[in-house]
């Protein structure tokens, strides 16, 4: 005779499984207003080299303290190099170099609007067939875009249109690695690729900030050492770890929905630490990126439920 748990303890057990992703959400929403104090004493990309780098030697320590720790093998090796030159090198070089003219919270807003281009890709390259629903929430992503870039447009506020459109390259190089995983479905990356496609992404950034600035100012990154542990070793290492755990035990429309906190929690801090006024076009933009979102993450199962 089995005995079962009461009603409260189950919930209480619910909620306990989103604790890391909601402190992984909270992390990188904090890490826009903080990547914007690193830049003042930091080019852009020696500070995304100092992020990756030092996250590549903490992954490193973590991994091997547990015994994770292994070479990446032959059919992961063109992933792990995908994830590092696109997801984390492209973008966080754009993302980095777009906060000099765009603040930082509308920067969150429009770095995370990969629906902009996934859905398209999808069907482009993989030979997918989106739904209704998945178009309407593309829709949605291009329209609350299109309300967040209009005003810059509207006063000829060249340096921020420059600033937005790299913030939609970032998201594109994130949106090409998510096609790429996808279309490799049948390998999965874990948290022991982490350190290579830290690794991966330090090399270019590193040669790259070589050619175009110079030798580092080293007393400048050592004035920063509070905000490089926040960026590299906690909001890049450490929170990856424990996403990548937690994700494949949730469902995806939960994490879908849950990273959209990110941008929000980032608009929120950037108001309170940087002063970023949260106006009217911000706020409609990104509550139609958040539908957008959210109606991809649930278009699978509404799609079910009609077919019923």
């Amino acid at each position: 005779m089995s005995v079962q748990a009461p009603a409260g303890a189950a919930s209480l057990a619910g909620i306990k499984k989103f604790l890391p992703l909601i402190g992984a959400v909270i992390i990188w929403g904090g890490n826009w207003p903080v990547m914007k104090l690193g830049l003042a004493h930091v080019s852009p990309l020696w500070f995304a080299a100092c992020r990756f780098g030092s996250a590549a030697l903490i992954s490193v320590v973590v991994l091997g303290a547990v015994r994770r720790l292994r070479l990446p093998t032959r059919q992961e090796w063109p992933l792990v190099i995908g994830v590092g030159l696109l997801q984390m090198a492209a973008f966080t070089a754009l993302a980095l170099w777009a906060l000099q003219y765009v603040a930082p919270g509308r920067a969150s807003v429009v770095a995370y609007a990969t629906a902009v281009w996934v859905i398209p890709l999808s069907s482009l390259v993989l030979g997918e067939r989106p739904s209704r629903l998945q178009w309407l929430a593309t829709a949605f992503s291009y329209a609350g875009i299109a309300v967040i870039v209009a005003p810059a447009l509207g006063d000829w506020q060249w340096h921020t249109v420059m600033g937005l459109t790299m913030l939609l390259g970032a998201s594109l190089a994130w949106s090409v690695s998510i096609i790429q995983l996808r279309a490799n479905r049948s390998v999965r990356l874990g948290a022991e690729m982490i350190p290579w496609e830290c690794a991966v992404a330090t090399v270019p950034l590193v040669l790259l900030a070589l050619f175009r600035d110079g030798a580092p100012d080293l007393a400048a990154i050592a004035d920063i050492w509070a905000v490089i542990l926040y960026t590299g070793p906690l909001a890049t290492a450490l929170t990856f770890i424990v996403v990548l755990n937690v994700t494949q035990s949730l469902p995806p429309a939960a994490t879908s929905i849950a990273m959209l906190g990110v941008p929000l929690i980032g608009l929120v801090l950037s108001a309170a630490a940087w002063h970023e006024r949260i106006s009217a076009d911000l706020s409609i933009g990104l509550a139609l990126i958040g539908l957008g979102v959210v109606t991809t993450a649930l278009a699978p199962r509404l799609g079910r439920l009609a077919a019923r």
